[in-house]
């Protein structure tokens, strides 16, 4: 049996993880010992892997695999991967040619069809790599024909954008997240940040704000745009989405 530690709870890092966590889990019977943020997540792996959180601390365990992320993100560094290829090789695996994405099976819910999600919030990003709140406003105003549901954190202040076809869903599971995501229109609007992670692996359109060079958390299949993101205009986001 093999024990899995990966103690990182942020919702793209863990995401990052499961491809590999699946993969060592088709190898031998597997437990893992996960962050407590990460339950969530987590409860989504397919039951037919048959993973099992640790039962207990004194139990033996033949392998024991603790997962690195700074190793990892410096793997990522040095040959252009992105962080589910870069967990591949960190634990000395083949690594796969493209990125690979988390299976994930969870209750549908029914959800209202936004026409876009705004995820705008990030609990890591600095503020070189955030877009001001009034940018934000004014892509909702000047685009009066969508509907918008901003989503966000206890945290994360609300009111943030405001008008007749603005929405929001703060605090939420993430299995309605993760609906709601799957159930927009026309995708999702975002910093880097975990419904961007989340988006990638559930295949749902992603325009992502980046100024991030390198793969490591960039979603592989997103629209981006690249500009010095505090000084991108609402303008040219409103362009992005109606030329895409």
């Amino acid at each position: 049996m093999t024990l899995l530690i990966c103690n990182d709870g942020l919702i793209g890092d863990f995401l990052g993880v499961l491809p590999v966590m699946i993969d060592v889990s088709k190898r031998d019977e597997l437990q893992v010992k996960i962050h407590p943020e990460a339950t969530a997540i987590f409860s989504m792996i397919p039951k037919k892997y048959n993973i099992k959180l640790q039962d207990r601390e004194d139990a033996l365990y033949d392998v024991i695999l603790k997962m690195d992320i700074s190793r990892a993100f410096t793997i990522s560094s040095e040959n252009n991967y992105y962080m589910s290829q870069a967990h591949f090789a960190f634990l000395g695996l083949k690594v796969p040619e493209t990125a690979l994405k988390a299976e994930l099976e969870f209750e549908h819910i029914e959800m209202c069809a936004y026409d876009y999600i705004i995820a705008p919030f990030s609990r890591s990003l600095p503020a070189c790599q955030c877009w001001p709140g009034e940018e934000w406003q004014r892509l909702t105003d000047l685009m009066p024909e969508r509907t918008f549901c901003v989503i966000g954190h206890d945290r994360d202040p609300r009111n943030y954008i405001t008008g007749k076809n603005v929405s929001e869903m703060y605090n939420q599971p993430l299995v309605k997240v993760a609906n709601l995501l799957k159930s927009a229109q026309r995708g999702l609007i975002s910093v880097v940040s975990g419904p961007s992670h989340l988006s990638f692996h559930l295949g749902v359109k992603n325009y992502l704000l980046t100024n991030q060079n390198m793969k490591w958390g960039n979603n592989p299949e997103a629209i981006t745009i690249q500009d010095y993101i505090p000084e991108l205009k609402a303008e040219k986001m409103v362009e992005l989405l109606r030329n895409n």
